[in-house]
This record gives structure tokens, sequence and C-alpha cells, in this order.
């Protein structure tokens, strides 16, 4: 009689931002050829197949991420900012796999081309939790994460 085998389940693949990088390298936080090392050893070199989402329930918060400026963020009126940088953050902030559209890495890299930003720049001061080890606060806390989209 032949024996049945069991399935295994298999571990999710995430990139912590800050969290995931060597000790001796936290000081100059998460840089784009990272983000490139992770699709390029865990998504195929694919990033399609990578997605993003906050770590923390950021949204109906007063300041989803703290290192990020109010003006950055909200209007005169107190709504969502989405020109410029406030359009790349407010798609990390909901950016969220759970019961929604998984926004992947091309996804992101498509909205920071629209206003002409650097390289996943929003998305860098996320992962690293904010712009500088200046920001004492927050950095070296990661706001999102990266995580292979199963197939």
């Amino acid at each position: 009689m032949a024996k049945s085998a069991k399935k295994v389940a298999v571990a999710e693949i995430t990139f912590a931002g800050i969290n995931s990088l060597p000790e001796d390298q936290r000081k100059a936080g998460v840089t784009a050829q990272d983000i490139f090392n992770f699709v390029q050893e865990h998504a195929g070199g694919n990033p399609n197949n990578v997605g993003v989402r906050p770590t923390v329930d950021v949204l109906g918060t007063a300041n989803p991420f703290p290192f990020e400026k109010a003006k950055t963020l909200f209007d005169d009126s107190g709504n969502p900012n989405l020109a410029l940088r406030g359009k790349v953050v407010w798609q990390l902030i909901n950016s969220d796999s759970h019961g929604g559209q998984v926004i992947t890495l091309t996804d992101v890299d498509l909205a920071h081309k629209s206003i002409k930003a650097r390289k996943f720049h929003a998305l860098l001061d996320a992962l690293n939790g904010g712009q500088s080890p200046s920001a004492k606060a927050t950095w070296g806390k990661n706001f999102v994460e990266l995580f292979v989209i199963p197939a």
C-alpha cells in the first residue's frame, strides 16, 4: 500500500526592511539594491511576484507614517494628499493584501516614476522607518514589508 504524502505548509518569504539587514548595515538602512537582491533571490527576478503591505495597522490613524510631514499626507481640508510624494506614500499606506488587490513592487515603481521620484524613494523610507538615522523616534522600525506572492 502506498503511503500518502503529507502536505507541508510553505513558509511565507518576507523582507522586513531594515530589520532584515545584518546589524552592521542597519545604520545605512535599506537601499534599492537590497530590494533588487531580494527580488532576484526569492522572486525569480520578477518584481510582479513581490507584494508590499503595511506591518502595522496604519489606516485610520492620525499619522500613519510618523516620519512623514502632515502636509505631505494631508491637504488643507484634511483629506489625503494624492499629489506628488503624498501619492506614493498613500499607495504604501493602502497596500494591504488582506481582502484587497495586492500592490506589487512594479505598481510601486510605476507610481514613483509617475511623480518623477527616485527609485523606491518613499518605499525605502517606509522600510527604514524614516529618511535618515536622525529620525530617532522611528528609524529602525519598518512600516511596510515585502513578500513573495504565492504562485
